[in-house]
């Protein structure tokens, strides 16, 4: 929750206290008659703020969600049972492959079952007019697509980049990394 939510519901409890207090403790109608109607009326003030700001915050979130694209990047497992998540959101740029200190590797798979399939600096997806492409970096083992629907796997070269689409597996040596 934001300051500014949490300001308007600390004022609004602090005017229902009031209005508690009032009713307790001033004897005098015409002092009960005003602090109530002035408490209830600071009250219904930042009850209503406190819902603008909420209902303005849940809007802006939603209009700034995450795009429809391409968000994460599954490592799939043995029986297509995901063993890891990437969260990609945001990147344009992702470089797949084995950190072994002199690597600069964004999705490091040196600690998994295929790591004996997987070069230094293995492939690179990059985000470019709205897409995303793979390309292999001229591994040892090679990069594999397959797309979403299709049983049949695509080489992946070095010259030229591949669009990739969600829910296409790539396959770096033997890994299977699912598109999400």
């Amino acid at each position: 929750m934001n300051r500014k939510i949490t300001l308007d519901i600390a004022i609004l409890i602090s005017a229902v206290t009031g209005i508690i207090l009032s009713c307790v403790y001033l004897d005098e109608p015409a002092e009960k008659q005003a602090s109530l109607l002035l408490l209830t009326a600071v009250g219904i003030f930042f009850l209503i703020l406190a819902m603008t700001d909420v209902g303005g915050r849940a809007r802006e979130e939603s209009r700034r969600g995450r795009p429809k694209g391409i968000s994460e990047i599954l490592l799939l497992g043995e029986e297509n049972n995901i063993t890891a998540i990437w969260d990609i959101y945001g990147k344009t740029s992702i470089v797949f492959g084995k950190d072994e200190r002199e690597n600069q590797v964004d999705i490091d798979l040196k600690g998994t079952d295929y790591a004996g399939t997987i070069d230094g600096e293995h492939a690179v997806m990059n985000y470019s007019n709205g897409c995303w492409y793979i390309e292999d970096l001229d591994s040892e083992n090679g990069t594999r697509l397959q797309r979403g629907g299709e049983g049949k796997k695509y080489r992946v070269s070095s010259r030229e980049p591949c669009k990739v689409e969600k829910n296409d597996i790539i396959y770096l040596g033997l890994a299977p990394i699912k598109i999400r």
